[in-house]
């Protein structure tokens, strides 16, 4: 298996304020600190925390979501929806194609494709283990 937790997601208002907070609390760098963005990843030495601005008032139940990386979305998203989640939705704009899938009991997630993940320097000194 080739998935594996990529980052969590929490949705915001005020992007900028978020980026500053999670940043200074984790000790994070964004990635990215443009005006328009719209999402930005928060890159950590041992696990990254994304950023996504809402268009609608944030409420409990859609506050954070998990992306999940994947080198074969298109096989991984099938064995998921054989495990019970449902699809929602494809997005496939360029340089971000993600499903978004809901869990059996209705939280959503994304399977991102992702060919190269960089692993976490903790996780590339003591290697990987299992399948994938």
């Amino acid at each position: 298996m080739a998935i594996r937790l990529g980052s969590t997601v929490i949705n915001c208002a005020d992007l900028d304020l978020m980026t500053s907070f999670w940043c200074q609390t984790l000790g994070h760098v964004a990635l990215s600190a443009d005006a328009d963005d719209d999402f930005r990843v928060l890159r950590g030495d041992r696990v990254n925390l994304s950023l996504q601005l809402a268009r609608t008032p944030v409420s409990a139940r859609d506050q954070m979501h998990l992306d999940l990386y994947s080198d074969d979305q298109a096989a991984d998203v099938e064995r998921l929806v054989g495990l019970g989640a449902k699809f929602v939705r494809h997005n496939r704009d360029p340089g971000d194609d993600y499903v978004v899938l809901t869990d059996p009991e209705g939280n959503e997630f994304c399977v991102c494709a992702v060919e190269d993940v960089q692993l976490p320097l903790w996780l590339s000194a003591v290697g990987r283990s299992g399948p994938g």
